[in-house]
């Protein structure tokens, strides 16, 4: 005769199964928490996020044939070019941003909608009309003593400018921003 459980017991038991398969997958993970470009963190608190955002996490890497001090001074001069306040400036660590800028309308040249995606309304894209709290980072590290690894990372949460009473939206990056900015150091390293 078949083992008879009620919807109550079935349940639960696949609450544990789903429990157990998530606290293996948590275990498996480095300890170390390494990003994409070396072991350092930022994390970001933004309007729209219940937690801290992992930055350096989902970053857009570039590779250069210099050595790690330069890109993070081209990288420097870069958010100086966008005349974005750095808040992050660590050239040890090779971290440099602003993790709180606040902007609406246009990101550099470029129409907001452009670098963010906050959804849509029937004025658009709410990017275009909504007031950006935008985090920025460059972080640097080196791969040898004369190449380097460059991750930019950007993340926004929009707040619709015709009344406090919404709640904020969160905002993913299209990557334009990131490609730009990766270019701009590409240019500014091969200046001489």
């Amino acid at each position: 005769m078949p083992l008879r459980t009620s919807p109550v017991t079935r349940s639960a038991g696949r609450g544990l199964l789903i429990g157990g398969i998530l606290g293996a997958a948590v275990l498996a993970q480095p300890a170390t928490g390494q990003s994409a470009v070396g072991g350092i963190k930022v994390r970001v608190s933004l309007p729209a996020y219940r937690q801290p955002v992992a930055l350096d996490t989902m970053l857009f890497v570039t590779e250069h044939e210099v050595p790690a001090g330069k890109v993070w001074s081209a990288a420097e001069r870069v958010f100086y070019d966008y005349k974005i306040a750095t808040d992050k400036r660590d050239s040890v660590e090779g971290v440099i941003g602003t993790t709180r800028y606040v902007k609406s309308t246009y990101f550099q040249k470029f129409p907001m909608s452009q670098v963010f995606n906050c959804g849509m309304s029937i004025t658009g894209p709410n990017a275009d009309n909504f007031r950006l709290s935008i985090a920025m980072v460059a972080i640097v590290s080196p791969v040898s003593s004369t190449k380097s690894r460059l991750g930019i990372g950007m993340v926004g949460s929009g707040l619709d400018m015709r009344g406090s009473s919404t709640n904020p939206v969160v905002c993913a990056t299209t990557g334009r921003a990131e490609a730009d900015f990766a270019d701009r150091v590409k240019k500014i390293l091969a200046t001489p």
